[in-house]
């Protein structure tokens, strides 16, 4: 029987190394609950009319698709949290071989696209997308993202700019992207000069540029308009989101935005070690430096078509954290609340991460190609370096935090609310008093114990007895929504 060749087993480990990791630290995720504004969209979901629902600006978010998807994992699978959290570990696993994809394309190196893909796909402030379902439209946007991002790097190798057509697909996915989760609107609106830096000049193709501005223009005017005339958002939201504003608070969004790209930086070197909370100090700071190093050096190795690739990489990296910044920082400012600490948020990093991972293996495929002592150098820290990390997950393995006071005070109010039915008499309406429920204590217009009682019962009506809550004052917005809800709350 003939062995397989070295190349044959670095073709099958390369991508199966990151997969294997990430599918070990990630497995405890399907043990997950709901948490904070999973229980409001649960509630939009299921007392607001679906176009309301699909329309919502939720935080400055337009959530089209991830509440499309939302409504579709609710219908088929209830409020039992595990399906959903299935949906965001196979995600999870896919968007991993896809940036594995992107950065073999990117440096024809399977060794880094291996580094990269583990690296990342292991990140323990990845968890900040992960374990809260609210953020899985950040993980949607990024499954797009690198989809567009490996046919723009494979286009790039080939040396074929891209057609009309491909363009048009490529805005499309940008454009659904956008709809899953904010940061995708920057991405958006920079591709064009992604795109542009990516090829030389006399391969560019004008239609194609046109393309891309066009779908990115009706991306930012759909948002644009759905911002302007959306009735979850007060006029205090409209002012903070307005561009105007955004503008004027332009240091603010400036200090955001470098504070996560450095954040995000050291967290690929000290995520693991668990040495990433303190930002910024200076372990921090230069653990960030250390990352920018290498990708000066592989500037400085590269080629003219090395240092486009690192420029669109680089165009992209800053395209991301300037959307999350500028969609952040004035009401960061409004609330006088420290930037430092929000840059250290994690569910702002997951794609940030993404893109940043991508250019530093962009930066390191530069260096190994100089020469043959840089070219050794690369290989055998990339070797110790994914050995390390492979060696932490045995030794330190993440641990996830799996809502469990949110499942227990769910399991407690579900429990009340059958003892309150079992106790009275068959053919009478059960009438119990609505309390807060602290798992969704800071979102004011989650009605407590009767907001969870419509997510968890189909009707107003369990075992043959009507319920209803009788309505504290906070009960009021709930009510003004008519339907389903309005006939659960009544006044003493």
């Amino acid at each position: 029987m003939r062995r397989p060749s070295a190349r044959a087993v670095a073709r099958l480990l390369s991508p199966l190394i990151p997969l294997v990791a990430a599918a070990v630290v990630w497995r405890p995720l399907l043990d997950n609950y709901f948490l904070s504004d999973d229980f409001l969209s649960l509630f939009d979901l299921v007392t607001l009319p679906l176009p309301r629902f699909f329309t919502q600006i939720f935080g400055g978010h337009l959530y089209i698709v991830r509440n499309v998807v939302f409504a579709a994992m609710y219908g088929a699978f209830g409020p039992e949290p595990r399906p959903w959290f299935w949906s965001v570990l196979l995600t999870h696993l896919l968007n991993v071989f896809l940036l594995h994809r992107v950065v073999l394309r990117v440096t024809g190196d399977r060794l880094l696209a291996c580094l990269g893909a583990t690296l990342w796909g292991t990140s323990p402030v990845l968890e900040g997308a992960l374990g809260w379902y609210s953020v899985y439209g950040h993980v949607l946007l990024t499954t797009l993202v690198l989809v567009v991002l490996a046919s723009l790097a494979g286009a790039v190798a080939a040396g074929r700019p891209p057609s009309p057509r491909r363009a048009l697909v490529w805005g499309g996915l940008l454009a659904v992207g956008a709809t899953c989760f904010g940061t995708g609107l920057g991405i958006a609106a920079a591709f064009p000069v992604v795109v542009a830096l990516a090829f030389p000049p006399d391969r560019r193709s004008a239609r194609a540029a046109g393309v891309l501005v066009f779908t990115a223009v009706a991306m930012l005017a759909v948002y644009a308009l759905v911002r302007t005339w959306s009735p979850d958002l007060d006029a205090r939201g409209r002012e903070l989101l307005a561009p105007g504003t955004i503008l004027g608070d332009a240091p603010a969004v400036l200090a955001l935005g470098a504070s996560l790209l450095v954040y995000g930086a050291s967290t690929l070197l000290l995520g693991p070690l668990g040495l990433d909370a303190g930002y910024p100090d200076a372990a921090i700071l230069g653990a960030a430096a250390l990352v920018m190093v290498m990708v000066a050096a592989g500037w400085v190795a590269a080629d003219g078509a090395g240092r486009r690739r690192l420029l669109w990489l680089g165009t992209l990296v800053v395209a991301a954290c300037a959307t999350i910044a500028a969609g952040r920082a004035t009401i960061l400012t409004a609330w006088h609340f420290p930037i430092a600490r929000a840059a250290a948020w994690p569910r702002y990093h997951y794609l940030p991460l993404a893109l940043i991972t991508t250019l530093l293996c962009a930066a390191l495929g530069s260096l190994r190609v100089r020469g043959r002592t840089p070219g050794l150098l690369v290989a055998g820290g990339a070797v110790v370096w994914l050995a390390a990390r492979i060696v932490l997950l045995a030794v330190r393995p993440h641990s996830i935090d799996h809502h469990d006071a949110e499942r227990a005070e769910t399991a407690a109010v579900v429990r009340a609310i059958h003892e309150a039915v079992a106790a009275a008499p068959p053919g009478t309406t059960v009438t119990i008093q609505n309390r807060p429920f602290h798992g969704a204590i800071l979102l004011r217009s989650f009605p407590g114990w009767a907001g969870v009682f419509v997510i968890e019962f189909p009707t107003n009506v369990v075992d043959g007895r009507p319920v209803r809550f009788v309505a504290r004052d906070d009960d009021a917005p709930a009510e003004q929504r008519g339907g389903r809800i309005a006939a659960l709350l009544q006044r003493p």
